[in-house]
């Protein structure tokens, strides 16, 4: 007959005897993967009622087996809460909680309305702990003192505060749920556990009521781009304490298989802290930040029919010698970012945030119209800010000329000494005539339903608000626009000028004086 093993704790104050801490020396018993914010049960300090449960799941757990869970009758409160709830369409697993009690052979259940956040937590109130044996790969057994809450995750119950399935020992994370690729070609998953333990303090809920959970940080092309964002995740201590990388099959992830997994080491070091405000985000490589893709080169993928919220945020990284996508996103690109470490000595050097589109966003019209730069990565100091502002005007001056050069037949030195000429009343007058086009276009993109055409038409305004490239048949649908608005709040007079401005922004004058442009007439330029 095999001799019997010393328990963890045996073995703790062994070591407490010979000089070492107690908790520490249990702990490393115990090893060293379990939560810093667990505490681990001394089952010779508790009264002998509780002490025959905890040797029993321990015996349990020592032979492999496993513990039995048994659901008391709901209260009448938690039935009708539910019975509303599922009326109103609102029945998401992870709002099922219950207080577990510890029984010789496993645990009991009693479902409640709420979840931990009501047992108000705090330094001298932790709340009721349960036992919880974990077995370790040499058959070691710990037993935790975890504290009561369980949630229903994907039909099975789990532990709030680790994760854990209560009827499993093995002390593991359960696995993240059944998740479908998004689009073809996104095959690969990434997917972190959210650990809202923090600094070894148990919270149950974060303030918005979130819960300890699985979360999906985005969707790769290959694996190697989905293991080195899971890499990056569990590099350091925080709140993620795992990381998978989940292959989806060519059949729409109806199989899929988990191909890593990533766990944050206990040695592992700790989060640096993050910039205050005002000190710089992300260390600037040497040389120029290259130039930022076209629109045309960051396309979104085609989504299949029936996905309701598409990872249509995206993370672009440069290579050296062009720009390619690394993650699609459900606007975590800020995210990925800060722990991949983008900037001098990272994976790469230079990276962009690309989102959807939503241009009538503070009319509360959350129509997309294509895609849109939102963030660079390592975000660019002021005196580049400043120079991109500087850069963007010059161009935007520069178009203006090359436009009135090519359609007044002008060379580019005539077009720049006519604007320099007219001054400010001249420029008003071309102003005048593309925001009239402009009107014109809104008002065409506004009746289209969300689809290519509209997307078009809003292209067709970026390219005439930046580069003043004219749409097809601008003079028409400019005097097409006059024609509709409302006389009354306008007087004739400034409807007759508003056409000039568009002639003249259309096809400038061969004579802007003998024409009467503003900014050409004897009135605009004799000085009284």
């Amino acid at each position: 007959m095999p001799k019997k093993q010393p328990t963890a704790a045996k073995r703790a104050r062994a070591a407490a005897r010979a000089g070492a801490k107690y908790t520490a020396a249990l702990r490393e018993a115990g090893g060293p993967q379990l939560p810093p914010h667990l505490d681990l049960i001394d089952a010779d300090a508790l009264p002998e009622d509780e002490r025959m449960v905890v040797d029993c799941l321990r015996a349990l757990a020592a032979a492999g087996e496993p513990l039995t869970l048994r659901v008391a009758d709901p209260d009448p409160e938690v039935l009708e809460a539910r019975m509303r709830a599922e009326e109103k369409g609102i029945t998401p697993q992870w709002h099922r909680w219950a207080s577990v009690q510890a029984a010789v052979d496993g645990y009991v259940l009693r479902e409640t309305q709420y979840g931990p956040n009501r047992s108000g937590y705090s330094s001298r109130n932790r709340g009721p702990r349960v036992p919880v044996p974990v077995r370790a790969a040499d058959g070691t057994v710990t037993v935790v003192a975890m504290p009561e809450w369980a949630r229903l995750h994907e039909g099975r119950w789990i532990w709030e505060h680790t994760g854990w399935p209560l009827d499993s020992i093995s002390g593991q994370i359960v696995d993240p749920p059944q998740e479908f690729s998004p689009a073809p070609g996104l095959r690969w998953q990434v997917a972190v556990w959210l650990d809202l333990a923090h600094e070894g303090k148990v919270l149950g809920e974060d303030y918005v009521g979130g819960t300890s959970n699985w979360s999906t940080v985005g969707w790769c092309t290959n694996r190697d781009d989905a293991q080195l964002i899971a890499r990056a995740f569990t590099a350091h201590r925080g709140n993620h304490a795992r990381a998978d990388v989940i292959e989806h099959g060519t059949d729409n992830g109806v199989v899929s298989m988990t191909t890593d997994t990533y766990l944050t080491t206990p040695d592992a070091p700790a989060h640096p802290r993050p910039p205050a405000l005002g000190e710089q985000r992300g260390t600037l490589a040497a040389g120029p930040r290259p130039t930022s893709p076209d629109r045309s080169e960051i396309p979104e993928p085609g989504w299949y029919q029936g996905v309701k919220h598409p990872p249509n945020s995206s993370l672009i990284v440069w290579t050296g010698s062009g720009w390619r996508t690394l993650v699609h996103t459900y606007w975590q690109s800020a995210n990925i970012a800060a722990v991949l470490g983008i900037g001098a000595g990272g994976p790469y050097a230079w990276a962009e945030s690309w989102g959807p589109r939503h241009p009538d966003r503070d009319m509360h019209d959350w129509i997309q119209e294509g895609r849109e730069l939102t963030h660079r990565f390592p975000e660019p100091t002021y005196p580049e800010r400043r120079e991109l502002i500087d850069a963007a005007r010059r161009a935007r001056e520069d178009a203006l000329v090359a436009a009135l050069a090519e359609r007044g037949g002008m060379t580019r030195e005539q077009a720049a000494a006519r604007i320099a000429e007219g001054g400010e009343k001249y420029r008003q007058v071309l102003d005048v005539g593309q925001a009239i086009i402009s009107r014109a276009l809104h008002t065409a993109r506004r009746a289209l339903p969300e689809g290519p055409e509209r997307t078009a038409i809003r292209q067709a305004l970026d390219d005439l608000m930046g580069r003043h490239v004219l749409p097809a048949d601008a003079e028409r649908i400019a005097g097409k626009q006059l024609d509709s608005e409302i006389e009354s709040v306008r007087s004739p007079g400034t409807t007759a000028w508003c056409r000039r401005a568009v002639s003249e922004y259309v096809l400038p004058a061969a004579d802007p004086a003998a024409a009467g442009i503003e900014g050409f007439r004897r009135q605009d330029t004799v000085v009284s």
